[in-house]
């Protein structure tokens, strides 16, 4: 894909010809700053250089300031320069949250490189296919990782002509030439300026849809700064550090490595959850503020007592199903837990703060951001009554400027350039949103996006399943999992190692492969024989906990 031709296409789109009224609204009220992101972050980090940054890993842990690490990446961008990198071409990255990967998305924002973070669940395949649809210049990945081997992983991408240069961070050989980060020439030059504006992209990432293949999600220097400085989180009545476990290549990441420098947050990042470093990590650093996903922050609170005997200012839990029970917990403690709802397009919609009510921060997703509105429809796109659950269509500062596809884009958004999220909500007369169901057809384990469609593909080759089906399982730990109906064949059954072996053939992550296998004689599905996915859903809360669960 020509980026420069797709950029383009955005430009020229009629959902972001109808914003031009919302951006000179949202310039005013200074939810847009009038800067690229990078000019943003020099102009923040110089009134706070001293915010504490830690890397937490088992393998390449590191502590520094905003300021220290703003210093060096000037340097590192001097040695892409040096590679031949410049202002439009397209750097994709598969670092953990190491120093490195920081460094790297710094040094992409100096060059005015198009930055694309990439989930580490994604293999060749996907890579591959992520690297030729931006047409990517450059890949910077570690050479080994937990247990991913990247030179394996690189040197089975197959055809990928765009492709210059592999960076590697560690010194294990690998089967392609490559650039070893510890031999980059980072002496620093003066960098060429930015041609690039505000509402330029910057920042591609890549989240799965109802449809099989990633889509390619594009944000500007204007929409993911606005995120970061309007995201629901307290401050630190005495300047202390929030962890952030979050993940590399995910939205949540990116807001988690961007904070320290344009929120000014000291933050505690994590390469990978480990409940052992966890805990070294809180007693080391004493975090007032904690975030993560269910399952993380269960396990904080099976030891806050120990962790945190000052206290929490704010538990901050995301995902798409946060249990009552959860907040019950972290609210006994005395820590004010609070919930977000958003996407990858619109990162933050809305969010809870620990001054809202308990009542409202357990079963609600918060109130409206700053500049963010949305309304309520049915199918017809009519607006529903206040109460009543509705499509949220939203619209505001964070929101992405639209997809590389432009076939996406016509589906996604609304005659009047509003966004259509997918998902069901209901919002009450104080102004809270709840979330009730999802429209569009994703599971979110453990904060990765999953499409059902391309689970259900793979399923269908199977030789003893005629028909699939697939939906979310909720699950208090991981959020979500991939629960499987499936009609076969032939009468019989079929065992959850057949499935796990059958997907690993196909090389689909683990992530995505079924958890739970449920075998049904026919599917409930409407008039037109279309599957009724709601009554599966309702169908799998109802059935053991410990049934047909792949371990």
């Amino acid at each position: 894909m020509d980026l420069k031709e797709a950029f383009a296409a955005l430009d020229a789109a009629p959902h972001w010809q109808k914003r031009a009224r919302y951006l000179d609204e949202w310039r005013k009220a200074g939810y847009h700053s009038g800067k690229v992101t990078s000019a943003l972050i020099a102009e923040r980090v110089a009134q706070r250089p001293d915010v504490q940054i830690v890397f937490g890993s088992l393998e390449r842990p590191s502590q520094t300031t905003a300021g220290e690490l703003l210093k060096e990446s000037y340097g590192v961008a001097a040695a892409f320069h040096r590679l031949g990198l410049r202002e439009g071409d397209v750097l994709v990255s598969q670092m953990p949250n190491w120093r490195e990967g920081s460094l790297t998305m710094l040094a992409a924002l100096h060059l005015g490189l198009i930055f694309v973070p990439m989930v580490h669940i994604y293999g060749p395949s996907e890579m591959a296919f992520i690297i030729n649809t931006v047409g990517a210049k450059a890949v910077v990945v570690p050479d080994r990782w937990k247990k991913i081997d990247y030179g394996a992983r690189i040197g089975a991408l197959g055809e990928v002509p765009t492709l210059e240069h592999v960076i590697t961070v560690g010194s294990e050989a690998m089967p392609v030439a490559v650039t070893r980060w510890a031999d980059l020439d980072r002496t620093e030059i003066r960098l060429p300026e930015l041609v690039a504006k505000p509402n330029d992209p910057w920042l591609i990432m890549f989240t799965s849809g109802t449809t099989s293949a990633p889509k390619g999600v594009v944000h500007t220097h204007h929409s993911f700064a606005a995120e970061i400085s309007l995201f629901p989180a307290a401050p630190s009545p005495k300047g202390g550090m929030k962890l952030l476990p979050m993940p590399a290549g995910h939205s949540a990441g990116m807001i988690a490595n961007l904070r320290p420098f344009i929120a000014g947050d000291g933050c505690v990042l994590m390469d990978a959850w480990d409940e052992q470093l966890a805990l070294d990590l809180i007693k080391q650093h004493r975090p007032d503020r904690a975030g993560g996903v269910p399952y993380t922050v269960s396990f904080m609170l099976d030891h806050a007592e120990e962790l945190f005997p000052d206290g929490l200012v704010q538990m901050l839990v995301g995902a798409a199903s946060v249990p009552a029970s959860l907040m019950e917990r972290a609210e006994r403690h005395g820590f004010p837990g609070t919930r977000t709802y958003g996407s990858t397009e619109h990162p933050t919609i809305s969010g809870g703060f620990p001054e809202d009510p308990f009542e409202k921060r357990t079963t609600t997703d918060g109130r409206l951001l700053p500049g963010v509105q949305v309304r309520l429809v049915d199918d017809d796109g009519v607006t529903v009554e206040t109460g009543e659950p509705g499509e949220i269509v939203s619209m505001g500062p964070e929101l992405f400027k639209g997809y590389l596809d432009p076939a996406e884009n016509e589906s996604a958004f609304a005659q009047d350039g509003w966004f259509h999220t997918g998902d069901i909500g209901q919002l009450d007369k104080e102004g809270y949103l709840r979330i009730v169901d999802r429209k569009k057809d994703i599971i979110i384990r453990g904060g990765e996006n999953i499409s059902s469609k391309e689970v259900e593909d793979v399923l269908a080759l199977h030789p003893a399943i005629s028909e699939a089906a697939v939906v979310a399982w909720p699950d208090d730990r991981l959020g979500e999992r991939v629960a499987a109906f499936v009609k076969l064949s032939e009468p019989g059954t079929i065992a959850i190692e057949d499935i796990t072996e059958h997907f690993k053939v196909f090389g689909i992550a683990r992530q995505k492969t079924p958890e739970r296998i449920v075998v049904v004689e026919d599917f409930p599905r409407t008039p037109a024989g279309k599957i009724l996915k709601t009554e599966l859903r309702a169908k799998v809360k109802s059935l053991s906990k410990h049934e047909e669960i792949a371990r």
